[in-house]
């Protein structure tokens, strides 16, 4: 019942940001498009590999894309920086920025929040602080929604190597949830937990604009800038 609960809550926060990036002053979504896109989101928000399968197709720069959902047909279509998607015999259109944000802030407060203890094994394809070795490093997550000093994203995770911990200064890794290639233990969670990544959520991507420095290409740009060349993705 939780679980239930919990999926209903996160729609709602979804709803309510896509609602914010339609009809806030700044909007440059058209406003015919408003109902259809609200209907969309109503309808497949809960599937989130509808919306993971999108954000893939943009960042792979496809022109076109066909999915299938709860029994309905959905098309999406790239033509000179336009995005439309269409379902049911609708369809909507956005620019690069507005679809951006819409995947995004769907993908973002739908999305699972591994709690705090949870342990993972990092992409070593992108993190491999030791060169002659091509296992995964595992991580133990010590906390979430880190904002760093002069990025304007957040980072979605912070945690040390396992078993070392943290042997000095500054050797926390900050990370994001595709650098994660397999979870090996989920940490303790209860309606607290729940409550605080509502919280978060609520306050960091639908309040304050925020979102995970994954959809930030300007600051995955600086973060790779300032990233060693021997660690070549996640650590500050």
């Amino acid at each position: 019942m939780l679980r239930v609960n919990r999926k209903k809550q996160l729609k709602a926060l979804a709803m309510e940001k896509i609602h914010q990036l339609i009809y806030s002053s700044d909007s440059t979504v058209p406003m015919e498009f408003g109902t259809v896109i609200n209907e969309f989101a109503d309808t497949f928000l809960e599937d989130e590999s509808i919306f993971e399968h999108l954000n893939d197709a943009y960042r792979q720069k496809l022109a076109s894309l066909d999915l299938f959902s709860q029994g309905i047909d959905i098309s999406y279509r790239k033509e000179h920086h336009v995005h439309t998607i269409t379902y049911l015999n609708q369809q909507f259109s956005l620019d690069d920025a507005s679809y951006v944000n819409f995947l995004s802030s769907s993908i973002e407060i739908m999305r699972e929040v591994l709690p705090l203890g949870s342990v993972v094994e990092l992409d070593p394809n992108f993190f491999k602080p030791d060169p002659s070795s091509s296992k995964p490093v595992k991580v133990v997550i010590k906390g979430r929604f880190i904002t760093p000093k002069g990025y304007q994203s957040y980072f979605p995770y912070a945690g040390v190597v396992y078993p070392l911990g943290e042997l000095k200064k500054d050797t926390v890794i900050h990370f994001t949830h595709p650098l994660i290639k397999s979870v090996v233990h989920v940490g303790y969670k209860d309606e607290m937990e729940e409550s605080f990544e509502l919280l978060m959520k609520k306050e960091m991507i639908v309040d304050k604009g925020m979102k995970s420095i994954e959809f930030s290409s300007k600051d995955m740009k600086k973060l790779q800038s300032e990233i060693n060349p021997k660690v070549k993705a996640g650590e500050r």
